[in-house]
């Protein structure tokens, strides 16, 4: 009878790898049926086709029906895949021997392991080929046909360099074998799917000195071999070898050596000279130890066999005829021969002797000590005295003697102090110091120029001798003075003599006398009195080398010599000593001024203003003439005191001079001054009347009418008759501008002619009825507009508008206004140009494609504010960063006080940082601001012009004509438009 079904739901389990399945079982009356074929159905439907167990479902049916659920039952199992067997690896153990541990170490550490192997390319490349025709009396045809080559590459591989294992082998020998291992299989899950197995990326690599041949591994040379994880290679190594051998006829020795490893210790000179000495050869015929061993040495370096070298000595007999170098004696050495040398030839000894010919020969003496030597046993003959002359005697030595009177040490300590401090601060820097350093100063005495400082004494002349020739030998001059003389003195005939007014050096170092001359000449203070007593004129002359400043006391010394009491200006004393020690000149100052008796019935009339001298040149404190800045113009600005009238209220007084004599009064008639054009009068006090400047402009004076001309009219050129020209007023100019001269004005200029390579500033505009031809150097800057002729090679600043009537040629315009070039000459070739409101010219830029730049749209004054803030924060950047090294210095010194003034003066810069930062900020967000803006060209437009707006260029690459170029602030580009063009 059949088993009742059983119903229920089923859940089928996997495991992760899908190498078994199972199903879990939950009954359920209205399930589905779960016999053994449904389950298996169930299977496939699942998708399991591997490995499904027969047995084990009827089972698994069988304990379902029994109501043992939710168990998962394994139902099929894959087949799991089959890793590869990696090769097996035999070594030999072949240690390294005793004595090669340290030339192994050598050997392995110099050479790091590099391993290579070769991969083979297949490259395409082109062939021609001839193809024969198909009919022989035709010309073949050329064919390119395209092949492939082999090429072989060798690369280098990485590997790990650990070392495992080393050791020893010889050549041939086997080092180790490998057995191939056993590749995978690839398993199934129960779905059916193969499973593949692991690849075997396991490679070993051969290197230098190693080849495996059919699984074993033979050393191609003998050396040291050594192995990694996955390689092996091998470091030459070779012994030195070496042989001693004699000639057939004993008379000869040789040597046969092989090298080995340069780094090994090669053999010893001394152990092959005792294997000669052991096949009977003597020593004294062999060569010098260090010889056979520099062979050796030259052997190993050169890596060459030396077969049969000779190491034996063969020497020739042989003499020698020398005269010592100071020719007072003669010499002879003489050397049997040794080995199968040629003997020596006592004839050829005794024709050289005479040949030589010696004076005072002792010729039978000799002929006897040269066959005493030739019969004995000795085998040389050394330095034998054959002739001697008579050494002459020298001269006496020279002297050296001072012509001068040392000054007290207490004033030579005093120019030592003036000297160093001079030397800390760069004043002074001698040549000689490192010769004759100042420490080895002894004494010191004040000379003047061409004053005899010394002498130098000749001493008593020698006897004379002769040499071994018969020959005279004159007397050794005796030993020069010990002295060596430095800057600022000469040597005239033996005499010592100084080159101009200073302080002599005088001292020793290891028994010379050192002398040396440098400048000294402390300040000269004179007074010179006026005629009339009134003024006291002092004068400084300057400090040469160490000489010593003036001081306020010896200023007041001189003053009372030559009889200044009164009326004298301490406070300008003190100046002049200040100004004197920084080594400024000192001329014609007025320091002392007497007071002039007070009239009764007098109207004394005091200017407050400095009249211009007149002179058509001005002099520089370094005495060097400007005939460009004359000082012809007296200049006033509107409301500056002219002068005062004082109207005397009382009785007369005496006055004095600065010799401190009494002045009396006299009685004078008054003084009267009058106000002329553009001059105010005020009586402001009792007694006291002003006169003040109504306008700017040139202060003139006839007589007692005082006026000011508010325009400075040039009749002429700015040239050397005028000067330069500086104006509070406007200026007009007849003529022109010439090179080099400047045009400085508050107010309008007007130049009737041209503008050359000069500098005009105007605070109103500037008018130039020709034009502007400036070389590359003129500079016009207005505060409104400039207006020109024509503009050539000049630089032109205007907060105003910049119009010009013709063209404008390889210029730099800037201005806050509009560039207009009015005519249809007016031509904008070249140059830069920078206007806010754009521009209107005939053409711009030339057919040849001149570089033009046009910038619009935008306000560059705010730029050139721009690049002022920040040069300022770079600047006082570079000061925190140098008060970052001094605080530094100061903490590690540990002063506290200049510490903490350091620290406040950086918080004081980074605060100025910030402030600048936030002001440079908003200007460039000021800078950013568009204003409407175009740029007008009437005729034609070339390549070459560069339109620039809010960083955004825009550049001409073909010629145009009538075109307006303007700043699109809706899509940030610079766009045009034809003139005829509505907008």
């Amino acid at each position: 009878m059949a088993a009742e079904a059983v119903h229920g739901a089923l859940e089928l389990i996997v495991d992760d790898k899908q190498l078994s399945a199972g199903i879990k079982f939950f009954p359920d009356e209205e399930g589905s049926e779960c016999s053994a074929e449904d389950l298996k159905a169930f299977l496939r439907e699942q998708g399991v086709r591997q490995g499904i167990d027969e047995k084990a479902v009827s089972e698994a049916a069988e304990k379902f029906s029994k109501g043992e659920s939710r168990k998962a039952l394994l139902l099929a199992t894959g087949k799991a895949p089959r890793d590869p067997a990696p090769p097996q690896y035999e070594w030999e153990d072949l240690p390294i021997p005793e004595d090669l541990r340290y030339d192994s170490s050598l050997a392995l550490e110099n050479a790091p392991p590099e391993i290579y192997q070769t991969r083979i390319e297949k490259v395409k490349r082109q062939k021609k080929v001839l193809k024969k025709p198909l009919l022989p009396f035709l010309p073949a045809k050329e064919k390119t046909l395209e092949v492939l080559d082999k090429i072989e590459r060798r690369e280098k591989v990485y590997v790990d360099p650990q070392v495992i294992s080393s050791g020893w082998c010889e050549k041939g020998t086997q080092i180790g074998s490998v057995r191939p291992g056993k590749p995978g299989s690839s398993g199934l899950t129960v779905f059916g799917q193969v499973i593949p197995a692991k690849a075997d990326n396991s490679q070993f690599y051969c290197g230098e000195g190693i080849t495996q041949e059919k699984g074993v591994f033979i050393a191609r040379e003998s050396g040291f071999f050594r192995r990694g994880e996955n390689w092996i290679d091998l470091v030459p190594y070779t012994r030195h070898q070496w042989d001693v051998s004699l000639s057939k006829d004993h008379n000869t020795c040789y040597l046969d050596f092989n090298p080995g490893f340069k780094e090994t210790a090669p053999p010893a000179a001394s152990d092959i000279i005792s294997a000669a000495q052991e096949l009977g050869y003597p020593k004294e015929k062999l060569l010098a130890s260090q010889d056979i061993q520099n062979m050796i040495t030259a052997a190993l370096k050169d890596g060459k066999a030396l077969k049969k070298q000779g190491i034996s000595v063969d020497e020739d007999g042989w003499f020698v005829i020398r005269v010592s170098d100071d020719k007072l004696k003669a010499f002879l050495s003489m050397h049997k021969r040794r080995g199968a040398g040629k003997p020596l030839v006592l004839k050829q000894v005794g024709a050289a002797i005479v040949q030589a010919g010696f004076k005072g020969l002792d010729k039978g003496a000799v002929q006897t000590a040269i066959m005493e030597f030739y019969r004995g046993p000795e085998a040389e003959l050394r330095d034998y005295v054959l002739a001697e002359g008579k050494a002459p005697t020298a001269d006496e030595d020279e002297s050296f003697s001072l012509k001068v009177t040392c000054m007290a040490q207490a004033d030579m300590s005093a120019i030592s102090e003036r000297m160093e401090q001079l030397s800390r601060n760069g004043s002074i820097n001698l040549e000689s110091w490192g010769g004759f350093p100042a420490e080895k100063v002894e004494k010191m005495a004040m000379v003047r120029g061409e004053q005899l400082v010394g002498g130098i004494v000749q001493g008593k002349k020698g006897d004379p001798g002769f040499d071994v020739y018969g020959a005279r030998l004159n007397p050794p001059a005796g030993k020069k003075a010990p002295l060596h003389i430095y800057e600022g003195l000469r040597i005239e005939k033996n005499l010592i003599v100084a080159e101009y007014d200073g302080a002599l050096e005088i001292g020793g170092i290891e028994g010379t006398t050192c002398l040396r001359l440098h400048p000294h000449k402390s300040a000269f203070v004179s007074v010179r009195i006026s005629e009339d007593r009134m003024k006291a004129i002092l004068s400084v002359s300057p400090v040469e080398g160490t000489g010593f400043p003036a001081t306020e006391q010896g200023i007041r010394e001189a003053l009372g010599k030559a009889g200044v009491s009164r009326g004298i200006n301490d406070d300008l004393c003190s100046k002049i000593c200040e100004a004197a020690f920084r080594g400024e000149k000192i001329a014609d100052v007025v320091v002392a001024e007497g007071n002039p008796p007070r009239d009764a019935g007098r109207v004394e009339v005091k200017f407050a203003i400095d009249f211009a001298s007149g002179k058509g040149v001005t002099i520089s404190k370094t005495g060097q003439a400007n005939y460009r800045s004359q000082d012809r113009m007296t200049t006033v600005a509107a409301g500056d005191l002219i002068a005062e009238v004082m109207i005397p209220q009382g009785e007369s007084e005496p006055g004095w001079d600065v010799t401190g004599k009494t002045l009396n009064a006299r009685e004078l008639k008054q003084i009267p001054l009058e106000a002329g054009e553009n001059v105010d009068v005020r009586e402001e006090e009792q007694g006291i009347t002003r006169f003040y400047a109504a306008a700017s402009g040139e202060l003139i004076q006839d007589k007692s009418l005082i006026s000011v001309r508010n325009t400075y009219i040039v009749a002429g050129d700015v040239g050397m008759k005028t000067g330069n020209i500086k104006f509070s007023g406007p200026v007009q100019i007849k003529g022109s501008v010439m090179p080099g001269f400047v045009v400085f004005s508050t107010g309008d200029v007007q130049v009737g002619g041209l503008v050359d390579a000069s500098l005009v500033s105007a605070e109103g505009s500037i008018f130039v009825g020709h034009g502007v031809k400036g070389g590359g150097k003129a500079v016009l800057r207005s505060k409104k507009n400039v207006v020109a002729g024509f503009i050539e090679q000049a630089h032109v600043m205007a907060v105003g508008d910049i119009i010009v009537k013709n063209s404008c040629l390889r210029s730099s315009l800037h201005c806050n206004g509009r560039l207009m070039l009015k005519t249809d000459k007016g031509n904008l070739n070249g140059g830069i140009v920078k206007a806010r409101q754009g521009a209107e010219v005939q053409n711009l830029g030339n057919p040849n494609g001149a570089k033009t730049q046009v910038s619009f749209g935008q306000d560059y004054l705010v730029a050139d504010r721009i690049q002022v803030e920040e040069k300022e924060i770079s600047r006082t950047r570079e000061k925190v960063i140098k008060l970052d090294s001094i605080l530094n210095r100061l903490e590690k010194a540990g002063e506290e006080k200049r510490l903490h003034q350091a620290r406040h003066e950086k918080l004081k810069f980074i605060k100025l940082i910030e402030k600048r930062s936030l002001r440079l900020f908003t200007l460039r967000e000021k800078y950013e601001e568009h204003y409407p803006s175009e740029v007008v060209v009437r005729g034609s437009l070339y390549p070459g012009v560069i339109f620039e707006s809010h960083g955004r260029y825009y550049e001409v690459d073909k010629p145009q004509s009538g075109v307006v170029v303007f700043f699109d602030s809706r899509v940030g580009k610079i766009q045009q438009k034809m003139i005829s063009t509505k907008e």
